[in-house]
């Protein structure tokens, strides 16, 4: 175990079309029924309206101004609940993008009421989409499991669907060439406003954590390395810091010699030390399998980190590039993000 500073897709199956619209519509009346009486309790506590989760596939949520309210009331105490929303997303030009938000167990609680809180925004891999994390990353068991033992404070995290122009979606969470798709922007920009407008959040980058894996890692920490004033805590498992010509990403790079300008321009390794004042006082988690075909480009990094004195964390453990590392080590990136936002 390397210390500091040394050495997808779950997404929700749509519904079977198992009747014709009588059915639907009856379906429909009892679903608003009991959202009605499920709000009811908060609404009388004087809670305002919370942002309202995607029903369909077809329904969008645009951001509300100010702070919102909690989402609709859950029976359970000791779980987080995540919904789903589609929100506006004007740096990739999608009018309903998908966001999954965890909002922890006590964010209804009626002594919370005025409480705010850390966010951590967790970015899935390629190919992959929003419901990754909170399926097959067991995000939301291991979110509960590390609050309820005082490892991490209650934390609302953030699952964006990252994908892309690229070949089956990639996107690398950078923008394109063209401006077509600037997906760096939707995070900082687009998706950070409207999670801050929308919930209680402590809204600076003290208490705003970014974490990814694979493809997802790299993002998280190239985002953090250029927008620190965004992110002050970032966490990596199995990405890819120098990025090499790779298949399906010309709609994002463009062509030669331009594509390679880009690639540097979005490899840490590269230009980590352009940046390193600016790392001094962000946190840096990152982690890599023995049997990862990326473990050398991780290797260097971490060497590259240290040799400019940035503080880090970087560690190896067994495993490979999988759901059956990552879902086991995500309790490393929050402890080693998350443990001093309190």
């Amino acid at each position: 175990m390397i210390q500091r500073s040394s050495l997808d897709a779950l997404r929700p199956a749509p519904a079977a079309n198992t009747g014709g619209a009588s059915w639907r519509t009856r379906a429909a009346c009892a679903a608003a029924l009991v959202l009605a009486a499920l709000l009811a309790p908060a609404l009388r506590a004087g809670a305002g309206p919370p942002p309202a989760p995607a029903a369909s596939a077809n329904t969008t949520t645009p951001a509300e101004p100010g702070p919102a309210a909690p989402p609709p009331a859950v029976e359970s105490t000791n779980h987080g609940r995540v919904l789903l929303y589609r929100i506006d997303a004007p740096s990739i030009r999608d009018t309903a993008r998908s966001v999954r938000v965890f909002l922890p167990p006590d964010y209804r609680n009626p002594a919370s009421r005025t409480r705010r809180y850390p966010v951590v925004y967790l970015l899935h891999g390629w190919p992959g989409g929003d419901g990754n994390w909170a399926g097959r990353g067991r995000a939301v068991q291991t979110l509960d499991s590390l609050t309820a033992a005082g490892r991490i404070p209650p934390v609302i995290a953030v699952m964006p669907k990252g994908n892309g122009i690229g070949l089956w979606g990639r996107s690398l969470y950078i923008d394109s060439y063209d401006g077509r798709s600037r997906m760096m922007s939707f995070i900082v920009h687009d998706l950070v406003g409207w999670v801050d407008g929308s919930f209680r959040t402590l809204a600076d980058s003290t208490h705003r954590a970014i974490i990814g894996l694979s493809e997802g890692g790299t993002a998280a920490l190239n985002i953090t390395f250029q927008h620190p004033e965004v992110f002050g805590a970032c966490g990596g498992h199995s990405g890819q810091y120098n990025l090499k010509h790779d298949i399906g990403m010309s709609p994002v790079f463009g062509h030669e010699p331009g594509a390679t300008r880009m690639r540097e321009a979005n490899s840490p390794t590269l230009y980590a030390d352009q940046i390193a004042l600016r790392l001094m006082h962000v946190t840096i988690y990152f982690d890599c399998g023995t049997g990862d075909g990326e473990l050398k480009d991780n290797r260097a990094l971490h060497q590259k980190l240290a040799a400019l004195g940035i503080p880090h964390t970087y560690r190896e453990f067994p495993g490979h590039h999988g759901w059956g590392y990552w879902k086991i080590h995500l309790h490393e990136s929050l402890i080693a993000c998350l443990a001093g936002m309190r």
